[in-house]
């Protein structure tokens, strides 16, 4: 089971450690080269489709693996300005589709990385799969955590995850390093 951050209103920015995104979606742990169940949340099984657990599986550089993240449902990407044959821009709008967006790396090829620091775990994660544009790799910040927040709300996203970049990882633990957060404080001297 997912390791389970604890949700807070407020938390001054700390030292050492990392700041994302808090995606909007179903979180799931994602069982790459394991047997069924592939999609496994908080309360246990979880469907997820096949075609995405198929691109997760080809964006992976391993023979099993097992990976934290986030199926976000509706994500739309940037669209482009366009040109129309009477030289009037336009946007294009795409429809939502479903993505995994990774944020951790638990197991590579049978090799547990739970003990690992976080941050270590990351670089892992980094080498095993590649984004594309069904699988996101979670961007994270480790200085500048007042300015990127405020271009992650401006993006859309309505909260954050403050992460100690040396913490290990707890299946199915609530855990003070892993912090939701609906507002950050300034960080103190």
């Amino acid at each position: 089971m997912p390791q389970r951050p604890r949700s807070v209103r407020e938390r001054a920015e700390r030292e050492g450690h990392i700041l994302e995104p808090a995606w909007t979606g179903t979180r799931v742990l994602v069982r790459v080269g394991h047997p069924e169940p592939h999609f496994i949340g908080y309360e246990g099984k979880v469907a997820g489709p096949r075609e995405l657990y198929d691109a997760i599986v080809a964006e992976s550089q391993c023979t099993t693996a097992i990976i934290d993240g986030v199926l976000v449902d509706e994500w739309k990407d940037e669209t482009d300005l366009e040109v129309d044959d009477h030289g009037n821009a336009y946007t294009r709008q795409f429809a939502g589709k479903q993505i995994f967006a990774a944020f951790d790396l638990l197991e590579v090829d049978g090799e547990s990385l739970l003990e690992i620091p976080l941050l270590e775990r990351r670089r892992h994660l980094e080498g095993v799969v590649a984004p594309s544009p069904n699988v996101r790799l979670t961007p994270y910040v480790t200085r500048g955590l007042r300015s990127w927040r405020e271009t992650l709300q401006a993006q859309g996203f309505r909260r954050v995850v403050l992460k100690n970049w040396n913490s290990a990882y707890t299946p199915g633990k609530t855990t003070d390093d892993w912090l939701v957060i609906e507002k950050l404080k300034a960080a103190t001297p």
